[in-house]
């Protein structure tokens, strides 16, 4: 028994299971030191907030794509920073750049507590 798929079918079940790998396939760039992984990231939106004495230990950057692209951004970051060991993430906002003007990426500062 042979079975045939016709061929626009074929294509766009191809081009959604490409584009899913893709996305599957971004990473956050992290540049930084690295310490024992932890289990709670504290989150950020200004350096001001943080009370506690830290140093910043690495940046981070995501690509911001897709719907609810700026939190899934912020979550991915939040999983790097409990993968390379740090405290808390200060969310520094966006910053457009890449291949195109448009490209929106999340940008961020990896800290550990001092205290």
């Amino acid at each position: 028994m042979k079975i045939t798929i016709p061929l626009p079918k074929l294509m766009s079940t191809l081009l959604i299971a490409a584009t899913f790998s893709f996305h599957a396939c971004m990473t956050v760039s992290y540049v930084g030191d690295r310490y024992q992984p932890t289990q709670q990231v504290d989150v950020y939106y200004a350096e001001k907030d943080v009370k506690a004495q830290y140093r910043v230990i690495g940046h981070l950057a995501e690509k911001v794509s897709g719907l609810k692209g700026e939190e899934r951004a912020k979550q991915r970051i939040v999983a790097k920073c409990r993968e390379v060991g740090a405290d808390g993430v200060i969310i520094l906002g966006f910053e457009y750049g890449g291949t195109k003007e448009t490209e929106q990426y999340q940008k961020a500062q990896a800290i550990k507590y001092t205290e």
